[in-house]
Formats: structure tokens, sequence, C-alpha cells
């Protein structure tokens, strides 16, 4: 589970989106989850929760309560001790060197597209440090939005929408949040 250091979360919400980083992801080690549903708890096995690159069935539920992730089984690969503190080290300079740690913000924004990366799209677009309210572009890696504590959650989607829109127009690719936007937004009107 080396992959999973310093990604935000739960174990349900990892297993929702299937997380990953560093070439790996939950679908490489759970075995099954506990699902709770709104007609009861059911066991879904790693085939059931049909895990593809940051998604899984569980994202499909249109209407009413969602579905809730109250448990999970691994199967993970022993390692010496000083191996996994050695790929831990790897991981942990990795994220200080290309992400703004220590910044509230959501994770990455958006999905990679196919065959690319988004951070490299924004930034070569010339969008970090873009800002609206107290929501910005982080200068270290453009597919996070950084908050300086004064921003809203409006702040960051009218942000995350301004980027999509800008890479729609300028390279006519769609990017997909990764981040979810959750609560009461019904009367959102999108900006972009």
């Amino acid at each position: 589970l080396e992959f999973g250091l310093a990604i935000p979360g739960t174990i349900g919400g990892a297993v929702w989106a299937n997380a990953g980083a560093h070439e790996s992801d939950v679908r490489a080690v759970i075995v099954e989850a506990g699902v709770l549903r709104a007609d009861g708890e059911v066991t879904l096995s790693r085939e059931h929760l049909v895990l593809r690159y940051r998604d899984s069935v569980l994202k499909d539920v249109p209407f009413g309560a969602p579905d809730v992730v109250t448990w999970a089984t691994f199967e993970l690969e022993p390692a010496d001790p000083a191996v996994v503190a050695g790929r831990l080290d790897e991981i942990r300079r990795w994220r200080q060197s290309h992400q703004p740690l220590g910044m509230p913000s959501a994770g990455s924004v958006f999905r990679n597209p196919e065959g690319d990366s988004a951070g490299r799209i924004i930034d070569e677009l010339g969008l970090k440090g873009a800002r609206i309210g107290g929501a910005t572009v982080s200068e270290k890696h453009a597919n996070f939005i950084v908050n300086d504590e004064r921003g809203t959650a409006a702040d960051v989607r009218r942000l995350a929408e301004q980027i999509q829109a800008t890479v729609r127009r300028e390279r006519g690719i769609e990017l997909v949040f990764e981040i979810v936007f959750a609560g009461d937004w019904s009367g959102w009107e999108a900006t972009a």
C-alpha cells in the first residue's frame, strides 16, 4: 500500500474512487469490500466493484442515497521492512518536490487524459498562478488548486471550470474532474 502515502481521504473513498499513485491503485490490491446500500449491506468482489482509472461501479448510483464502503480486504505482499521504508522515502521525496504539500487542497483536480498529464497541459497553457477569490492554481503542480484559507468551495469550482474551459478551447481536450463537488450544487451555474 506504499502508493497510498499522502493520498488524502479514507479507505472507503479510496475504494469508491479507485485511488492510486506511483503506478499502482486500489484495484491492484483489493480482494473485496463491504458496501452499505439503501436496501442493506452487500459484499462486492474486485470484479463486481468494476474498478477503472479513478472510477468504480460505486460512482454509478444516479439518484438517492449513495453507496457507502464500510470495510475492505486487501491482499498485500510481504516485503523486508527496509525495502518498504525505502519505497516510502522515495514517494515522500517525490511528493515533496512535485506537490504543494502543507497547503489546503483536494489533491489532483482532474483525471489525466489518455496518454497525457492534466498538470502538464494546464502548465503548458500558462495557468499556474491563476486565481479566483482564495483559490489558486498551484505554482508547484498545475493539477492542484490550493486554498489560501479564505477561499470558498465556489472559488475552487469556478477556477476548476475556468481551467476546464481553457483546455477545451485551446487543446480540444475535455478534462474530467477527479475531485467531487459534494453537497447541494443544484443552483450552480457554470461560468465557463
